[in-house]
């Protein structure tokens, strides 16, 4: 599956996005804010006016993560009400699963075959059973040949 960040659950192929969209509200939210407390503010100080657009921007860090979330996952979150879009997502699952399920196999199998050399070089007895074939395999067939398990 794809991996997320722990945070309002981020995609972490997207974190640039999200870290560019935050910046952005950043700088438009500081400006606006800077401009009201300048023109309408009424602060004797430039110093005055910098503590109340800080405070103004702090008040405003939950909710820039959230549109942040909502800005760029927005098109991946309406896909997921489509019901083709729920298949789609299902079956880029089901591949990620296969992937990680073939790897995991390969390096099983490569480590037993490193043990099985390094006994072999030593002169060494061996035996080690292999590793198991994953459930429905059977004589490196998916198990979906019409035959009988």
């Amino acid at each position: 599956m794809e991996e997320r960040e722990d945070l309002l659950s981020i995609l972490r192929e997207h974190r640039p996005y999200y870290f560019w969209v935050l910046v952005a509200q950043m700088v438009v939210s500081g400006a606006a804010i800077a401009w009201w407390e300048v023109v309408h503010g009424g602060h004797a100080s430039g110093v005055g006016a910098a503590i109340a657009v800080a405070l103004k921007m702090s008040a405003l860090i939950p909710l820039w993560g959230v549109m942040a979330v909502i800005i760029v996952d927005s098109g991946r979150r309406v896909m997921v009400l489509l019901p083709d879009g729920r298949a789609k997502i299902r079956a880029e699952g089901r591949a990620e699963g296969r992937a990680e399920g073939e790897a995991q196999r390969h390096s099983a199998w490569a480590d037993w075959y490193a043990r099985w050399e390094d006994a072999k070089a030593k002169g060494e007895s061996f035996d080690e059973p292999p590793p198991a074939p994953p459930d429905g395999y059977r004589n490196g067939k998916s198990g979906n040949d019409g035959g009988n398990k």
